[in-house]
């Protein structure tokens, strides 16, 4: 799936959305209450946020988890041999009912209960079943899907048509539409929705804040969620969120702008979504494919020298390059000594992308360029963050505008060109929202 990054938004209990992992090697997300979780690219879980179930704590270590689902204060996920894990709260057996074994492929959490499906499509139930969730659920096999509100589930056969039960006081199961051809199933809190064949959505149920009533209308929608608070949000295919009904926590008016999202979660105060990794690349190097650095103090894939390292100083960006709430930082290494150092920002890439000879190393940023955030490196290393603040913030850069960052320093141990100073690689970063 790649390299992505969490984006949350809504109401910020425990803390949710301020704590979320700047990591951006994620494929999955999920809500339990007000506990995060996600799972990396290598099958390994985090989470964060409110640990008074042990949401946080007790999830499973190990790699080669496939796939993660959260309850009402609980997790499941699928193990990479197809057994089921399951951690949090405990009080109507949804984490010890877990069925042993292996051969599920899927599952999903509701309040108090949970699902799995295994390889031939049967549905196995447990936990808390005070509305025939558990004892009612479909016997047979050919279910390819299947999805869990707070007291109800649906399943969705292979033909994609849609069975549900459990709850039905706002007949979010006898209004399940019909037909075939449903390709994605989500439950709310009284109410489903079902994307069909072309990306349209289906909408029924319960519709206190418009949940249904204003549902998008328009095909090519990728993936469809149901919040537990009465919302719905829905991806389209350029990447972008859609969101309606109910905004008591900011789910709406709160979700993110831009493209770029894959995935998209929703709970009952926040949301989380999965949206590509932007760090941007670093260029600049003086390795002999571009300009040579002067006095041939370069080798082949390696920058400039110095007084402290044959390959010069080198600039790496980390997190994620969002005007809203950013993660982003700059960190340098191999700066020879403690020197003092800052950071040129410019809009262009000078010669192309080569750089210019500029005392003992190449200048690579021009056009409007700035001089900001000076640092003294420690043992040759520091990081520069807080690009959503001043000198980095404000009118310094904007939305869609490639911006050219370089580390400059003083080394006077090594000035072949008598000049004193030198310079690391550049990166090349476009912010966006």
């Amino acid at each position: 799936m790649g390299q992505h990054v969490v984006k949350a938004w809504g109401y910020d209990v425990s803390p949710v959305v301020a704590d979320i992992p700047i990591e951006a090697d994620f494929s999955q997300t999920s809500l339990a209450g007000a506990t995060g979780a996600a799972l990396r690219t290598d099958g390994s879980l985090f989470a964060w946020g409110d640990d008074s179930h042990g949401g946080v704590t007790a999830a499973p270590l190990g790699m080669g988890f496939t796939q993660l689902a959260g309850g009402g204060f609980f997790f499941l996920a699928l193990a990479s041999d197809s057994s089921v894990a399951a951690w949090g709260e405990d009080y109507e057996g949804q984490v010890s009912g877990a069925p042993a074994g292996a051969g599920y492929t899927q599952v999903a959490a509701g309040a108090q209960f949970g699902l799995a499906l295994r390889s031939d499509g049967s549905i196995a139930a447990w936990g808390r079943d005070n509305h025939g969730q558990v004892a009612n659920a479909p016997s047979g096999t050919g279910y390819t899907q299947i999805a869990c509100g707070p007291g109800f589930a649906l399943a969705l056969s292979a033909s994609g048509s849609i069975v549900g039960w459990g709850s039905d006081g706002d007949q979010q199961v006898t209004d399940i539409p019909p037909g075939t051809g449903y390709s994605q199933l989500a439950c709310g809190q009284g109410y489903a929705f079902a994307l069909r064949a072309d990306g349209s959505i289906a909408a029924w149920g319960g519709d206190a804040s418009g949940q249904v009533s204003n549902v998008p209308v328009g095909a090519g929608f990728l993936q469809v969620e149901a919040g537990r608070g009465h919302y719905g949000l829905a991806l389209r295919a350029n990447g972008s969120i859609a969101a309606w009904g109910s905004n008591i926590w900011t789910q709406v008016t709160g979700a993110p702008s831009g493209e770029g999202f894959v995935r998209i979660s929703g709970g009952t105060h926040y949301c989380l979504a999965l949206r590509e990794s932007n760090t941007g690349n670093a260029y600049c190097f003086g390795d002999g494919s571009g300009t040579v650095c002067p006095c041939a103090n370069g080798q082949a894939g390696e920058g400039c020298a110095n007084s402290g390292s044959i390959g010069g100083a080198s600039l790496v960006a980390s997190g994620q390059a969002y005007l809203a709430g950013d993660h982003f930082a700059l960190s340098v290494s191999g700066v020879p000594g403690s020197k003092p150092g800052l950071i040129l920002r410019g809009v262009n890439q000078l010669g192309s992308g080569s750089g210019v000879a500029i005392g003992d190393g190449l200048l690579c940023t021009s056009g409007q360029t700035a001089r900001s955030q000076i640092q003294v490196t420690l043992a040759g290393a520091t990081t520069f963050s807080d690009f959503n603040g001043l000198p980095f913030g404000g009118s310094s850069y904007a939305a869609g505008i490639p911006t050219n960052y370089q580390f400059w320093y003083r080394d006077q141990a090594n000035t072949c060109s008598g000049a004193g100073f030198n310079f690391s690689n550049a990166w090349t970063v476009t912010w966006t929202l």
